[in-house]
């Protein structure tokens, strides 16, 4: 049982990491669910439409489109003319949406390196190996 001890562990450190860096910068505001639309923008530069949007997440058209229009005011994303299509719009993460993705890179850093402070060269080494494999079993999951 160690092992699910020592993630929980983790997840609550890198959770408390992440909730700090949210209350200097205001990102705290945003729920999880509103983090997942903007990871998804975030993931393709040239924007997406509307439809993609929904189906990466899995929701419905009309859900997907209730929270870009929460997003859009807000200002974490916004919109322009399809290249491809003059009747589609794309949708993109603002620059305000891109410093919670650079927060989130922050606070991973943060982590790395704290945990870097209690191991030795070759400690770390073998912790990054064991993480690579044990990232690639998950993956191998889905």
């Amino acid at each position: 049982m160690a092992l699910e001890a020592d993630l929980k562990d983790l997840g609550w450190e890198i959770w408390n990491r992440w909730r700090e860096h949210g209350r200097r910068s205001g990102s705290m505001e945003l729920t999880a669910a509103e983090l997942d639309y903007l990871y998804a923008l975030l993931s393709t530069p040239d924007g997406m439409r509307l439809t993609q949007l929904a189906a990466l997440l899995r929701v419905s058209k009309a859900s997907a489109s209730t929270m870009v229009g929460k997003l859009e005011a807000r200002g974490y994303l916004y919109r322009s003319a399809c290249p491809e299509d003059g009747r589609a719009v794309l949708l993109h993460a603002s620059d305000k949406a891109r410093h919670i993705e650079k927060e989130e890179h922050d606070v991973y850093a943060e982590t790395a390196a704290a945990l870097r402070q209690g191991l030795d060269e070759q400690e770390r080494r073998e912790l990054e190996r064991l993480l690579d494999k044990a990232c690639k079993g998950l993956r191998r999951d889905d």
